[in-house]
């Protein structure tokens, strides 16, 4: 149900838009698609699932849970790679900062979609079309990201109130440049007013499964990543995303929660490997799964033949100097003893990545 609030704001309601749940095989984003569709209905809701072809063998059970627990499809996205395969093509080894995994397998396959269903843009007061290359308003975000905001020149024609935001806008970038607070807070009032669509009108929300507790820099990330799109984020609202509450809600239907969390892992994606995730969870794969963690070190040195390079997915800095750790080398050190913490905070974000811009890509 609609807020009164959310009944008087300007913009597409319920009935106006689809909705495209961004699912990971995972707790908080199968939680995401249940509240979707209890908002917008079965009709207006997708579920895309991207399949790095390297995931638990348990999450395709419990996405076929999900489809029969929501009754509805889940749209599974395959690019007929999986993620060593991609390092090869890319001639290039994932790392903290840089996944061409997930960039490739997940990001860049599902911005596609959703650039292709939804091509348009329009305005969501007066649904007039906005064509590329119409006027526009920028400022700089706080993380140095462009926010970038089409402008309806219709409504700014005939609406007094939009149009008196525009000029304050203009008038703080005039005086303080684009990089400034007064800047970030004077376009929030024209953000949004001309939307991604389809062919037919129809308004698009990007639904994530982040809470606005644990997942808080994630969540801004998210925004600035999928922009020019809508995010809406079900789990920042009441009830918050609570795990164990999902878990104990699904248990009494029957439904057993993703293997990967009972054996400490916070999130059920790619086998619980992750390029990102550091040394601890690293360890903590090879002491829970240490088949799994075996196969990713073999591919790893195979990678360095095949490249001709002693690159490795992560690094470490002793004495003031970064040095390449082979995941050969930290299973021999965890072997002897040596303790390394995990972080059982570090959740997915392959969606969200810590710049807009790593994909190189200018939506």
């Amino acid at each position: 149900m609609l807020t009164e609030m959310e009944k008087l704001a300007p913009g597409p309601r319920d009935c106006d838009v689809d909705c495209i749940v961004m699912y990971g095989g995972g707790l908080t984003s199968y939680e995401a698609a249940k509240r979707a569709i209890e908002r917008y209905g079965h009709e207006a809701v997708e579920i895309w699932f991207a399949d790095t072809r390297m995931e638990d063998e348990d999450l395709y059970r419990f996405n076929r849970d999900v489809e029969r627990l929501l009754d509805h499809e889940i749209r599974v996205f395959d690019q007929g790679l999986d993620v060593w395969e991609i390092f090869r093509r890319e001639r290039f080894l994932g790392n903290s900062r840089i996944d061409p995994c997930s960039k490739f397998l997940k990001r860049v396959p599902l911005r596609k979609a959703l650039e292709r269903q939804y091509p348009n843009r329009a305005c969501i007061r007066c649904k007039e079309a906005w064509s590329r290359g119409g006027e526009t308003i920028h400022v700089l975000d706080i993380d140095g990201t462009e926010i970038k905001e089409a402008i309806c020149v219709s409504c700014k024609d005939n609406d007094p109130d939009y149009a008196s935001a525009l000029e304050s806008l203009r008038e703080v970038i005039s005086d303080e440049g684009t990089n400034s607070n007064r800047a970030r807070i004077a376009i929030r009032p024209v953000q949004n007013r001309v939307e991604r669509c389809s062919v037919d009108g129809k308004f698009v929300r990007v639904v994530l499964g982040m809470d606005i507790i644990q997942d808080c820099d994630r969540l801004h990330r998210a925004k600035s990543y999928w922009r020019p799109f809508v995010n809406w984020f079900p789990l920042a609202d009441p009830p918050f995303g609570d795990k164990t509450r999902i878990i104990e809600e699904l248990r009494a239907i029957g439904i057993r929660e993703p293997r990967l969390y009972g054996a400490g892992f916070e999130h059920n994606n790619c086998g619980g490997f992750c390029v990102k995730a550091g040394k601890g969870q690293m360890v903590h794969l090879l002491k829970t799964l240490p088949e799994r963690y075996l196969e990713h070190e073999r591919k790893e040195l195979e990678f360095q033949e095949f490249i001709g390079s002693k690159v490795t997915i992560l690094s470490e800095t002793r004495n003031g100097e970064k040095r390449n750790l082979t995941l050969r080398e930290l299973r021999k050190r965890a072997e002897a003893g040596e303790d390394f913490r995990f972080d059982k905070g570090t959740a997915c974000a392959c969606l969200n990545p810590l710049s807009p811009d790593v994909d190189g890509k200018a939506w």
